[in-house]
């Protein structure tokens, strides 16, 4: 039994299984805006949120992160988390190619692609200081900007270089008046981005705007064009 599960696992690593293929799922709530640990069980070798379930922010490194045996939560953050069980296997690198940028004593930092960048996300964050899409990161055609303290791994999409990704669709969501505002999607949603920003206020993930499994939600000005993957 033990020689088949090693085959087993060197079957996945060789064959590039996906993160989702690993990992493990575990829900975590702030309630009253306390702070709450959930203990996984088991050894965590990495992890991300899958579906924020609260109105307050969930912010890796502020409002959420994980230890080596569980998952914390605290100011109302509530979600569903993916964990990577330790034990040697490490997540495959997401679609294309990946960048390594870090903002020293605070400073930005601009790190540069070879080429043109279609879309970023952050796949690993590195420092205590929070790494906010808009904020304390961010990405032009020519590179990754951090700055605030962010370092972190950064997957890229380039030009001339794009994989083959899961079927996407498009919304259009828009906070008018500064008001909040739900744009419902069909089929469920998996994962989220924003893919581009129409308005002058600024679009950041878990602050002014998220997804929720039914719909794409903005407020404080925000408005925009949201990638979406079905489940």
């Amino acid at each position: 039994m033990k020689l088949r599960a090693l085959i087993a696992a060197a079957f996945l690593v060789l064959f590039g299984a996906s993160f989702e293929t690993l990992a493990a799922r575990i829900s975590c709530e702030s309630r009253d805006y306390e702070r709450n640990y959930c203990p996984t069980g088991r050894p965590i070798a990495s992890a991300r949120l899958i579906e924020q379930q609260s109105r307050s922010a969930c912010i890796q490194g502020r409002t959420w992160g994980y230890d080596r045996s569980g998952i914390w939560v605290t100011q109302g953050c509530s979600g569903e988390f993916d964990f990577l069980p330790s034990g040697g296997m490490r997540p495959v690198p997401g679609p294309g190619h990946q960048i390594a940028c870090a903002s020293s004593d605070f400073q930005q930092q601009f790190c540069p692609s070879s080429r043109r960048i279609l879309r970023a996300w952050l796949i690993e964050q590195r420092s205590r200081s929070a790494c906010v899409q808009g904020r304390s990161w961010g990405f032009q055609e020519r590179g990754i900007w951090v700055s605030a303290g962010c370092s972190g791994l950064f997957a890229v999409e380039e030009s001339g270089r794009r994989p083959v990704p899961p079927p996407v669709t498009r919304v259009v969501c828009e906070s008018r008046g500064f008001q909040q505002a739900f744009c419902p999607v069909r089929p469920l949603i998996a994962r989220a981005w924003l893919d581009q920003q129409r308005s002058q206020s600024p679009c950041i993930q878990g602050q002014t705007w998220g997804f929720q499994r039914n719909g794409i939600w903005v407020n404080g000005g925000c408005g925009g064009v949201f990638a979406v993957e079905a489940r």
